[in-house]
């Protein structure tokens, strides 16, 4: 059994080393960080609420989640063989 459960990590190890070349990690990593400091910020920064509408958080979502559509039809590659 540990013998199974070693080769899956090393398995997930080897797919992940080469995370860093994905667009879709970093789009999804930037936007989703963009999404959870926001409201953080709209706090510290009044401000910003101008520029904002009451909107912004449903319309980020529908980016994010076009981003991804779109990401996805063009990945071709697993992240092992970038």
């Amino acid at each position: 059994m540990f013998g199974f459960l070693a080769d899956k990590l090393n398995l997930l190890k080897a797919k992940l080393v080469k995370i860093h070349k994905s667009i879709t990690i970093w789009f999804n990593g930037i936007s989703g960080s963009l999404v959870i400091i926001l409201p953080f910020l709209q706090d510290q920064m009044p401000q910003l609420n101008d520029y904002l509408s009451e909107n912004f958080f449903r319309y980020a979502m529908g980016i994010i989640v076009l981003g991804n559509i779109i990401l996805r039809f063009k990945t071709a590659k697993a992240l092992e063989h970038k």
